[in-house]
């Protein structure tokens, strides 16, 4: 099988984000666990290759440099099937779906097409008609190509659900595979050092989007520190997410700052340094598809004070401590419950890494195989099967909701 896959941004902030790592797990196991698939990653126009691909993938700079919010939409609607038809492909991975336009835009192309959609948060947790026109307009579009694509992925069965309710997609073409976390632990201090980072403290894993709940994720940290808990706080956060001059100002009114530190842009081994010396993961994020930082967490035994929503409850199962999200002392509580108890702590720690156990990378790639598969062999463009003589039919409200 000969596979392309979008890796747009992977050198980049977009490396450390769910989409990011996602892609980079397909691009490093999918050869591993079929050696006769050849991958081709493509990238943003000039984007270097990074140092983490193996050799045997082909790294592949799409279109060229043009300002800034035209060269992702001329990379993949003009130069990318081009290149693709070129190189011959049996088949292409879109693996995420953006809502930004300066992000690319789905493709639409000469070869079979599999989509990765792992949530349609900017519909159940935003609204979409509150967001500007040309992000309407952009994800609409993205929404539909996505909605005829040859296969459409999603991370979790809460997705899935919300996916079957949204788009007018048949649901034996929506298949639901959990990510899989490959995440070890790294006892070197040095990139603590590298990042002014003192212990002990809490490591918050997100972005400053609102959903990702960090004004309020402070409130409840300053509630913590005026308990007397020595620890500081350590945010890992997107820098493109676009909203850290609100985060900036919420600060700025506390009197934390000091005990505040922020950082963008890490290196595998030094993310995995920041978990593995944290005393607890903090994710108060109001909206997600999977939630790989708790499952991260989970894999090295660091405990995760997290938010009590559908798509964490059904990933960490009892594995995690929640906590309602929009309640500062519930979370203040519940972070203070996790650093105080040394027995919530050591079951935490145990039941964590007995649960990310069930999320492998290799059992993950499998799955995309046989999805890739199928689409090759036509099984998802046949119609949806027969249920009780009727052909089932999903209770859709179409891309525009």
């Amino acid at each position: 099988m000969r596979l392309g896959i979008d890796a747009w941004g992977l050198s980049g902030d977009l490396f450390a984000t769910g989409m990011g790592q996602y892609t980079y797990r397909l691009l490093t196991t999918l050869p591993e666990v079929d050696r006769e698939l050849t991958a081709i990653a493509y990238a943003a126009p000039g984007e270097p290759r990074p140092a983490w691909l193996a050799d045997h993938v082909d790294w592949r700079p799409v279109g060229r440099p043009l300002p800034a919010k035209l060269t992702a939409l001329h990379s993949r609607v003009i130069a990318l099937p081009v290149a693709v038809a070129a190189d011959r492909l049996d088949l292409f991975h879109s693996p995420a779906v953006h809502m930004r336009p300066f992000f690319p835009p789905l493709p639409r192309l000469g070869c079979p097409h599999v989509v990765t959609l792992h949530d349609l948060i900017p519909l159940t947790y935003y609204r979409l008609r509150d967001l500007p026109v040309r992000q309407q307009v952009f994800y609409r579009w993205n929404l539909r190509r996505a909605a005829s694509a040859g296969g459409l992925i999603t991370v979790s069965e809460q997705s899935r659900m919300e996916i079957l309710l949204r788009l007018r997609v048949p649901p034996h073409r929506v298949r639901t595979i959990h990510n899989g976390v490959d995440f070890a632990p790294n006892a070197m201090e040095s990139a603590l050092a590298r990042r002014q980072v003192e212990r002990p403290y809490i490591l918050y894993a997100g972005s400053y989007e609102p959903r990702k709940n960090l004004v309020r994720a402070l409130h409840a940290y300053r509630r913590l520190v005026e308990a007397g808990f020595p620890h500081r706080l350590v945010a890992v956060v997107e820098r493109a997410s676009g909203h850290e001059p609100e985060v900036a100002r919420a600060l700025a009114a506390m009197d934390i700052g000091p005990r505040v530190r922020f950082v963008h842009s890490l290196p595998e081994e030094d993310l995995r340094a920041l978990y593995t010396h944290a005393e607890a993961l903090f994710f108060p994020s109001l909206a997600e598809g999977f939630g790989y930082p708790p499952m991260q967490a989970a894999a090295i035994g660091l405990p995760a004070v997290v938010s009590d929503i559908p798509a964490l409850r059904e990933v960490m199962g009892p594995d995690a401590l929640y906590v309602d999200p929009l309640d500062e002392g519930a979370m203040a509580a519940g972070l203070a419950a996790v650093l105080g108890d040394p027995a919530l702590r050591s079951r935490l720690r145990d039941q964590g890494r007995e649960r990310a156990r069930r999320f492998t990378p290799e059992a993950c790639t499998r799955a995309h195989l046989e999805l890739y598969r199928d689409v090759l062999a036509g099984r998802l463009a046949l119609p949806a099967p027969e249920v009780a003589g009727r052909r089932t039919r999903p209770a859709g409200q179409g891309v525009d909701g």
